[in-house]
């Protein structure tokens, strides 16, 4: 691989290619100089290769080195351009996507995971039979499907096919399902092995997704807080410091203590063929355990870093779903931020590149790329009404919208129930004429969500009213 995160005690850690650090050091490598892979955040080393860079010049030649006797005469020597090499016999470093020589070489495409959602059951607990033991809180597996169009109006032809996804005999109509975002299945009896139970059709596979085994394990995000999160699928990277939750056997709750700083037991998932448990797993920073954690994860196909190597989307405003990100603002474009640190004396350039894109979309949504300063080249894919974009060939992909319509499903939130927070009759009865509609009016103010009821019923907004006007209207409307 060409890039690497150099590691120097009292610097600032950055992104630094193979060919800088030969320009930088020569021959003369200080022994407090490390690097780490952007990836999976393993120890690399360099290797220079044969190749003679010259700095003043800009060019680079072959190293003329003593012809080895066993080599043919006139056989040409092999070039190797100076890169960074993972260590041999590392099992977390053979799951990184860099790991392999053939980085960047065209691969298969591979059908997406299922999405799968770990939700809590609302007011629900599980009394346990020892009367000591602190009540567990339930929680379910919910499946959901993917929308990628891939060039086809996919709704429409899903419901031509008649196509549906079947989970334990009981089949759900795809266009159904994609047709309506907020639409899942509660999967009952949970167990690891989900393709003997779910089936997709193949053809719309790669629009859908497909299911994903579990390796005696689910390990979902926290973006819900305590009510749960999003399933992790295979190759996706955990940082330090966040919250996750491990669905496991409840067996498995002291190795995961054994190999997390944090390891709490929050839940249960009900199921006949044995109760999973809920746990709450977290990898602290500079932590001692980080190479059991680091085992754990790889087991179970995943990965412990703390770097975020996702572009960053800092304009319009957008809703992130399935992995894409839809813009709020029809006629803006697309703007990414690099997420790598840079040197101190550098300053990030304000120039915004615009890739090229060459698409049949009807007036496509562009994309610009700020700060990446060290950028090979550029690659895009587009399908459909997506474009799958990232600055060079060791990037993530990332994937925004085309089309300037506003995402789908997108829909004002149910106004809140404002009744709750009335007063009781008692204590209407004890309290003067005028202190109701005045509390009311202070509530209404307090309460962001009061407007959008308001404007829904066809009144008035209250919100923003300063309180001496709402006193003042209160006291000439009971005068």
């Amino acid at each position: 691989m060409d890039t690497a995160w150099q590691c120097i005690p009292m610097a600032r850690t950055r992104i630094v290619t193979a060919e800088d650090v030969v320009l930088e050091f020569q021959n003369d490598l200080p022994a407090s100089v490390s690097f780490c892979c952007p990836s999976c955040n393993q120890s690399v080393y360099l290797n220079r290769g044969n190749i003679e860079y010259a700095a003043g010049a800009g060019i680079s030649r072959q190293r003329t080195r003593a012809r080895s006797p066993k080599r043919l005469q006139g056989a040409p020597r092999r070039t190797v351009h100076a890169h960074f090499k993972h260590a041999k016999n590392n099992p977390v470093a053979k799951l990184c996507d860099r790991y392999q020589a053939s980085i960047g070489a065209h691969t298969p495409s591979v059908p997406p995971a299922l999405p799968m959602f770990l939700r809590r059951d609302h007011g629900t607990v599980n009394r346990a039979a020892a009367p000591n033991t602190p009540h567990t809180t339930m929680f379910h597996l919910e499946l959901s499907v993917r929308r990628r169009s891939l060039g086809c109006d996919l709704i429409n032809e899903l419901r031509a096919d008649h196509a549906v996804l079947t989970v334990d005999r009981d089949s759900h109509d795809l266009a159904d399902l994609v047709a309506d975002r907020r639409r899942t299945i509660r999967l009952e009896d949970p167990a690891f092995q989900l393709r003997a139970r779910i089936t997709v059709p193949e053809r719309w596979q790669r629009n859908v997704g497909v299911p994903e085994d579990g390796e005696r394990a689910f390990v979902f995000t926290a973006e819900f807080g305590p009510n749960g999160g999003r399933r992790l699928t295979a190759g996706s990277s955990l940082h330090a410091g966040f919250d996750y939750y491990a669905v496991v056997r409840p067996r498995e709750l002291h190795v995961l203590q054994s190999c997390f700083d944090i390891a709490d037991a929050i839940g249960t998932v009900p199921s006949s063929h044995g109760d999973l448990l809920v746990v709450r797993i977290v990898t602290l920073e500079h932590s001692l355990q980080c190479d059991q954690a680091n085992f754990w994860l790889a087991d179970h196909g995943l990965r412990l870093t703390s770097l975020d190597l996702d572009a960053v989307p800092i304009w319009p405003p957008q809703l992130h779903a399935n992995g894409i990100d839809e813009p709020l603002f029809a006629k803006g474009f697309q703007i990414y931020q690099t997420p790598f640190a840079t040197c101190d004396d550098v300053q990030i350039s304000d120039t915004i590149a615009f890739p090229p894109l060459h698409c049949d979309f009807p007036d496509p949504r562009r994309a610009g790329l700020l700060g990446f300063t060290q950028i090979g080249r550029r690659c895009t894919q587009i399908e459909g009404a997506c474009c799958f974009l990232r600055a060079n060939g060791h990037l993530p992909w990332s994937a925004y919208a085309l089309s300037r319509t506003y995402p789908e499903g997108l829909e004002l939130a149910d106004p809140p129930d404002l009744r709750g927070a009335e007063p009781s009759a008692a204590a209407d009865c004890a309290l003067p004429f005028v202190s109701l509609p005045l509390q009311r009016a202070q509530r209404q103010r307090v309460n962001r969500h009061y407007d959008v009821t308001q404007m829904r019923a066809g009144l008035p907004a209250c919100h923003g009213l300063p309180s001496g006007a709402a006193v003042a209207r209160i006291r000439s409307a009971h005068r």
